[in-house]
């Protein structure tokens, strides 16, 4: 799996969020805030590393549905008898989603979140990787 085929494959959803724009969002409304990723090759696996500050790991949820993985955090919530003075955070959820090749071993993605950090390992598939074939007489 090549780094440039998963940085083309990628589809965000949902996203009216607006730079600076600190007001909650409607109830009705599902906004999302896109997070940075980087994209590293690990030996036989693709690492995403995705930031999303105010997340904790029990607030992300990870789904594959056929080949597009989505990856969605909630941020904490501010206590409501909080009020909002200054603001330079966004207060919005994060959500992306990559289109992930046939080269992926679907079966055993795995995810950690430390620090507001989300980190995915994407293995290669059995099939994906480089092998000797014997010849014989």
């Amino acid at each position: 799996m090549s780094n440039k085929n998963l940085e083309k494959n990628v589809n965000v959803t949902s996203c009216t969020a607006q730079s600076g724009d600190c007001s909650p969002a409607p109830k009705a409304e599902r906004v999302f805030r896109i997070p940075r990723a980087d994209i590293y090759q690990n030996g036989d696996n693709v690492e995403l590393e995705l930031d999303m500050p105010g997340v904790c790991k029990e607030n992300v949820q990870i789904s594959l549905e056929g080949n597009v993985l989505t990856l969605t955090g909630r941020v904490s919530e501010t206590p409501s008898e909080w009020s909002l003075i200054h603001c330079e955070n966004l207060q919005r959820d994060y959500q992306r989603a990559f289109e992930l090749g046939s080269d992926v071993d679907l079966e055993n993605i795995k995810a950690t979140m430390n620090a507001g950090v989300l980190r995915v390992t994407l293995p290669k598939a059995a099939t994906a990787k480089p092998r000797k074939i014997e010849v014989t007489a």
